[in-house]
């Protein structure tokens, strides 16, 4: 089983929006959009099919088992954070969530969302998006890469942690609280 780690292509969406789905409180999008799953995966996969959003595949890097894209994470600046966001909320409405949200600011790189197919957890996969993101962002320039994580994910939490991100303060995200860590880079 070879792991390739790669920068994901536009072909790449529809799994992009799949694997960034498993990552995110579904339910809640689902009920405050009134959309079905389907439709949501469809808007999400022309979210990743564009250049301009925070989940493009311009932003993702994807991992990638014998062929088969099985991880993905996206991860851009938090300067860019607003502009990124705005065609998500033209796309899915004002009242999807997204409008309010506000996970990153300037002078941090994000890693937004990270998702492995369930049949692929375990095998260090995230841990390799993780340090391929962290890779891109200081070869970028930046000095900070953060993300938050569920309280309720204590596993997630301590593989951020063993990876070297620290807990910083709280952040609500769609009604959960959140915990907002960082790296130094």
């Amino acid at each position: 089983m070879r792991k390739i780690i790669r920068k994901a292509r536009k072909e790449d969406a529809s799994q992009i929006a799949e694997l960034f789905m498993m990552a995110w409180p579904v339910e809640e999008i689902l009920e405050s959009n009134g959309v079905s799953f389907n439709q949501l995966h469809a808007s999400i996969t022309c979210i990743a099919a564009r250049e301009d959003t925070v989940y493009s595949y311009e932003n993702t890097l994807v991992a990638e088992i014998d062929g088969q894209v099985v991880g993905a994470m996206c991860a851009y600046d938090g300067a860019d954070y607003t502009r990124l966001k705005q065609p998500i909320v033209d796309t899915l409405g004002e009242n999807s969530g997204f409008a309010n949200l506000k996970e990153t600011e300037a002078g941090e790189f994000y890693l937004d969302s990270v998702g492995v197919l369930p049949d692929y957890r375990g095998q260090g996969i995230a841990t390799l998006l993780f340090e391929a993101q962290c890779e891109r962002a200081a070869s970028s320039g930046h000095k900070v890469a953060g993300l938050i994580v569920d309280v309720d994910k204590p596993k997630a939490e301590a593989l951020y942690a063993r990876l070297g991100f620290r807990y910083i303060d709280d952040k609500d995200f769609f009604g959960h609280t959140m915990k907002h860590m960082v790296r130094i880079l």
